[in-house]
């Protein structure tokens, strides 16, 4: 198995295990003096520390998280107020679904230069 598999099977894992988890339960989102912290912030800093300790898993992880939101961010913006939020249900409408299809997609045509980066 290459790299470039390896990095997308946990890009890949990353992504289900989210949305299992996200549906399967009602998670309070951790607030810090009321700035809630999303996952794709994680994602961010697990991407940083994957690049500063040359770690394939934690950047297929960083990315997965990331990828996970994306689309969600670009339409509704980076949500750190809960008025522009409906919660989880967000994350199952179709525009959110297909645009995370999307993203494996690409990721799949480029994961062996992504893989690379690291």
């Amino acid at each position: 198995m290459t790299n470039g598999e390896y990095f997308f099977l946990v890009f890949l894992g990353t992504i289900a295990v989210t949305r299992l988890l996200l549906v399967s339960r009602k998670m309070t989102k951790p607030t810090i003096r009321g700035f809630r912290l999303r996952h794709y912030m994680y994602g961010i800093v697990l991407v940083v520390f994957a690049f500063l300790f040359d770690n394939l898993i934690v950047y297929a992880i960083g990315w997965g998280l990331l990828a996970d939101e994306v689309p969600l961010i670009l339409i509704k913006g980076p949500g750190h107020l809960d008025e522009h939020w409906q919660g989880c249900e967000d994350y199952y409408t179709p525009w959110c679904v297909s645009g995370v299809l999307i993203l494996i997609f690409v990721v799949y045509l480029f994961r062996d230069a992504i893989a690379r980066l690291i």
